[in-house]
């Protein structure tokens, strides 16, 4: 193990795999799981934290510990976010090879652009929002738009070996569209990314292009459910030994977020952004007014998530006043 900062930074979790934590400086979730993947002449790296300096000193100082040159490196990015993948674009060199899904690669390609965020803005100002925002800037300074990256496109079923261990890539949208995990079939362990966490519940948010993020979800998760799963390896927090029941756990927690919206709207109708403010969240003690900015945009993003899969099932009715988009009880 190596320790960075006073943190324990890296540490073999399965033989020749080395979980490293890079810091994630003013995110609540604080640190991100990459994983050093050993091979014979390329190693595989799975994530790699914001495009940030320290992010880049503490991965640097892992891989020198695991015994891993920068140069020696393929990437796989479990999906889009920027605390997985922008630190990618100060790591590769000309013989990098970078998989990513074809879904969430897309994705990347128009977020890094203005006008994305700009429609983002449009999607929360209708939804109720009481103010304009830029949601994406502050996830788009971690990008360098300077740099094209030329990735290996994945798609569900695909295989990457490393190592002694071989992998599929297993399509799982929601938190993202393209997010995508590793599954060893043979040793019965799994590279999670943000799909299934032990210690907190995935973000699931509206994406451009997509109409049912939640309903994606919790498929990919029933999907999921049917491995033969022994350990997890998350993209944060602590490991997954009970893959099948923190699935139960996570199928649960929505069944409930669904129903605590149906039960917020029985009051009347209202924007997603005023049944987000209704709805119970994890940072305590401070008013829904209190919340930081981009607290509320991902709130109001996962309370229309929500409200948009129980439209699509017809368990509740939407309609446009002006420009502002109601929910109410059918």
């Amino acid at each position: 193990m190596y320790v960075w900062g006073g943190v324990l930074v890296v540490t073999e979790v399965l033989p020749g795999i080395f979980q490293i934590k890079v810091p994630l400086p003013n995110s609540p979730l604080k640190e991100l799981n990459t994983y050093l993947l050993k091979g014979k002449d390329k190693h595989l790296l799975v994530d790699t934290g914001f495009n940030m300096e320290r992010c880049k000193q503490a991965l640097l100082a892992g891989l020198r510990e695991a015994g891993a040159a920068l140069k020696d490196l393929d990437f796989f990015l479990t999906h889009v976010h920027a605390d997985h993948s922008a630190l990618i674009y100060n790591l590769v060199n000309d013989e990098s090879v970078v998989y990513f899904s074809a879904q969430d690669a897309e994705v990347l390609n128009e977020a890094v652009n203005p006008r994305y965020s700009l429609r983002i803005d449009k999607i929360l100002l209708k939804n109720g929002f009481q103010k304009p925002l830029r949601p994406l800037a502050a996830s788009q300074r971690f990008f360098d738009k300077n740099r094209e990256l030329n990735f290996y496109l994945l798609n569900d079923g695909d295989n990457i070996s490393v190592g002694d261990y071989n992998f599929t890539c297993l399509l799982t949208p929601g938190h993202s569209p393209g997010h995508m995990c590793l599954y060893e079939e043979e040793k019965k362990f799994i590279l999670s990314g943000d799909h299934v966490l032990a210690d907190m519940t995935p973000n699931i948010t509206i994406w451009l292009g997509k109409k049912d993020p939640l309903g994606e979800y919790l498929h990919s998760l029933e999907q999921m459910k049917k491995l033969p799963v022994v350990l997890a390896l998350p993209g944060h927090r602590s490991l997954i030994t009970d893959f099948e029941y923190r699935i139960s756990e996570l199928q649960l927690h929505h069944k409930n977020r669904l129903n605590e919206v149906e039960s917020i709207l029985q009051a009347g109708s209202k924007t997603a952004y005023e049944v987000a403010s209704f709805m119970k969240w994890d940072l305590k003690n401070i008013s829904w007014e209190e919340f930081p900015v981009m607290q509320r945009r991902f709130a109001t993003l996962e309370a229309l998530a929500h409200l948009e899969y129980l439209f699509l099932r017809q368990k509740v009715d939407k309609k446009k006043i002006k420009e502002t988009i109601f929910y109410c009880r059918c």
